[in-house]
């Protein structure tokens, strides 16, 4: 093990304003920079003219001859920009040790095989990751190398303050993030059956007329990320991904049993305890802390809330109370990036 040098992280998210997922990436970088960690931004974020990327260019050439042999620079994944890239191309020939952190795959994401493969080869580029999960370390196992050091973050960090009330058994199931990718929510009336007191409480951008004209259903709008522990209302979060609500379906339900959602994080810092697809690559983590129950279809959900009685959903809002301190200070991605330094 050579000794770590100075310590630095790729700043792509951080100034960004973020109505769901991407807050989590933000508050990665934020993380970075409390530990002392050096920002590498490129300037001239937005701008495409000429001035911009000739001082790029200027600024990519300082940045390879001022970090030295043996630092440390970590990245979050995806990484849109060119230059990025080159830079990191270039260190790596410093002997300038590189940790990807991947916070998404968008080739399965969207399904797209072209898009993985080029990610894929982008991976076999680097030898240390920090990925979200063991299922998502399988993957990189054995799609990009059995010889990666990879950790995992468990949970996705969210710097926020966390509900300090208590929740109330019922009916009503939160589902938060972008609607418009989650064509399941225009389903949802189909668990609307007589006698029925299932009502799902969306908030989110990307609402849609299918979505709203659903009697089940109330949308709550799209609000600041860091105010929402406190303002959701229900007695539970759900997980599910994809266009289907008998299982998981479509690129986005493959997906889901590689990731931890970061809404899963929103929900345990607002005290809902989790409804989430058995198959996800978090539903482990549901039933290993005891913060919620896992379910093969969404027509599971009514029943499965009936038969919980109150003193388990009261111990479920309990055993959320550590893990949400944990998640509100950053603790899951520092513990990452510990066991990493060790590695290295």
């Amino acid at each position: 093990m050579a000794r770590v040098g100075e310590k630095y992280f790729v700043q792509q998210y951080m100034q960004e304003k973020y109505l769901h997922g991407g807050a989590g990436f933000a508050d990665a970088e934020r993380i970075f920079l409390s530990r002392g960690f050096q920002p590498i931004l490129f300037p001239y974020h937005h701008s495409f003219s000429l001035w911009a990327k000739l001082a790029r260019i200027v600024f990519l050439f300082k940045m390879f001859m001022t970090i030295k042999k043996n630092a440390v620079v970590f990245f979050l994944f995806p990484m849109y920009a060119r230059m990025n890239e080159i830079l990191l191309t270039w260190l790596q020939w410093k002997d300038v040790r590189i940790v990807c952190y991947i916070a998404d795959i968008d080739g399965i994401k969207d399904g797209n095989e072209k898009l993985l493969r080029e990610e894929i080869a982008f991976f076999k580029k680097f030898r240390y990751f920090i990925v979200h999960n063991a299922r998502m370390k399988e993957w990189l196992y054995k799609n990009v190398s059995v010889d990666c050091n990879a950790v995992m973050i468990g949970f996705f960090d969210f710097l926020a303050e966390s509900f300090s009330g208590q929740r109330s058994l019922s009916s009503d199931v939160v589902f938060a993030g972008n609607l418009a990718k989650s064509l399941f929510l225009t389903k949802l009336q189909f668990l609307d059956r007589n006698g029925s007191t299932l009502h799902f409480h969306l908030y989110g951008p990307g609402q849609t007329n299918a979505i709203l004209s659903q009697s089940n259903v109330t949308w709550h709008g799209a609000r600041e990320p860091y105010s929402l522990p406190a303002t959701l209302k229900g007695s539970f979060g759900l997980v599910w991904e994809g266009d289907g609500i008998e299982k998981p379906s479509g690129s986005l339900g493959h997906y889901i049993q590689y990731i931890s959602h970061h809404k899963l994080s929103l929900y345990i810092l607002a005290k809902l305890p989790i409804i989430v697809a058995a198959a996800a690559g978090s539903a482990s983590l549901v039933r290993e802390y005891k913060i919620g129950i896992t379910i093969n279809s969404l027509y599971e959900i009514e029943e499965t809330i009936r038969n919980i009685p109150e003193s388990e959903y009261m111990e479920m809002q309990s055993n959320m109370e550590t893990l949400a301190k944990k998640i509100s200070k950053g603790y899951f991605l520092n513990n990452a990036i510990e066991e990493l330094i060790q590695l290295i």
